[in-house]
């Protein structure tokens, strides 16, 4: 394996996380997962070469994985049949998947929170949660600074007026 090649696998491995969370939040289907995340990793491996270290991995990552998953999302045909999975990356999905079906009701309703919301939404509150700052998450998403903050505050509101609802105090 050449050094380009196990660099990509290590920031890959030591940011694996933000591929699950990028999945759970734009697939309904756990069985959709994999899918995604195969295909969010064949474009990190093509961009790769082009990544120059201005920006954390995990912010450059960030990024091509919310594109990959907003574009699948908005198709309207059948993105993904017939593929090959790329084993070594997708065999953490059981234990996100077996982790979130135990977690508490609290984290499962949060999750149907996000998924809920529009995808740029979705990405913005990803972001905002992974504890990237509002002009961080500007320029990944491409919005205003101001438009970030005005957003996360709305779905901040929104999250604590469902969980009123749910749970009356």
């Amino acid at each position: 394996m050449s050094p380009p090649q196990e660099k990509f696998l290590e920031l890959v491995e030591q940011n694996k996380h933000i591929l699950y969370k990028v999945a759970n939040s734009y697939c309904r289907e756990p069985d959709d997962r994999p899918d995604i995340i195969q295909e969010i990793l064949i474009q990190l491996y093509l961009s790769f070469e082009k990544f120059d270290g201005r920006v954390k991995f995990s912010t450059w990552m960030y990024r091509i994985a919310l594109n990959v998953a907003i574009s699948i999302y908005r198709s309207d045909r059948q993105y993904f049949k017939n593929t090959a999975l790329i084993d070594d990356f997708v065999t953490g999905l059981g234990f996100v998947d077996k982790s979130l079906s135990e977690a508490g009701d609290e984290l499962r309703l949060l999750y149907q929170a996000i998924n809920n919301l529009d995808e740029m939404n979705r990405a913005l509150i990803l972001l905002y949660m992974d504890g990237y700052k509002y002009a961080e998450i500007a320029d990944l998403t491409g919005i205003s600074e101001t438009n970030v903050s005005t957003r996360i505050s709305r779905i901040k509101s929104k999250f604590q007026k469902d969980l009123e609802i749910i749970h009356p105090a």
